[in-house]
This record gives structure tokens, sequence and C-alpha cells, in this order.
């Protein structure tokens, strides 16, 4: 199962680098480079890469906001943006209380996050 996720993931790496080599509309280059980033944010979660996952799609949750008041199209795919980000903060939450040590509290500051 992980190496067909590894697998898509390259596919969705190649697939980022030949875009930047194609023109496209400056709107639809992002809004498919943010639905690429939001995949590689969700496979990365699903191989347990959590801190990977959580700081991908930080970083694509900000690109979303820096371009969503210039191109309101992007608002359309601001809930997949948003949920893979929660999903990826909360995912790490629950590794962290998993491999946290008995005396040790878990670090809440990813719920607050994600909330």
């Amino acid at each position: 199962r992980d190496f067909i996720l590894y697998c898509r993931l390259r596919v969705l790496y190649l697939i980022k680098s030949v875009r930047k080599q194609i023109e496209y509309n400056e709107c639809i280059r992002i809004r498919k480079e943010i639905q690429e980033d939001v995949e590689i944010g969700k496979i990365l979660t699903r191989i347990e890469k959590y801190q990977a996952a959580v700081d991908f799609n930080r970083r694509n949750y900000e690109k979303f906001l820096l371009n969503i008041s210039e191109y309101r199209e992007l608002k359309q795919i601001s809930h997949c943006v948003l949920h893979t980000y929660a999903q990826s903060l909360f995912q790490l939450f629950l590794a962290s209380l998993q491999n946290s040590d008995a005396g040790n509290d878990p670090p809440h500051h990813y719920l607050e996050e994600a909330e």
C-alpha cells in the first residue's frame, strides 16, 4: 500500500515539474497547483509522515490565502485546502498522544490550530 502511495507522490511531483514548462492562465495554474498540493498533503498523512504533512499543508493554506483575494474562483476549493490542513494537524495530534509518555501532556496546540 505504501509503495503505491509513494509512486503516486512521485507522479504528482513529476506533474508539478512539467506544469512549470506549460503556459496556463495564471488562475488555472494556481488552482491546479493547489489541488495537487492537497493531494500531496493527503498522501503524506496516509503514509504517516505527519509533520511533513502539516508543514506542507500549512504552506499550501498560506499560498491559498495569498491568492484568494486576487482570484475569487479559488474560493470553490477552500474547503478542500482547509480540511486537508486540519486533518493533518489532527492526525499529528493523535500520533503524539500514542507516542507521548504517561507524564507528558500531548501538544494541544495542534488541536487549537486545527480549530
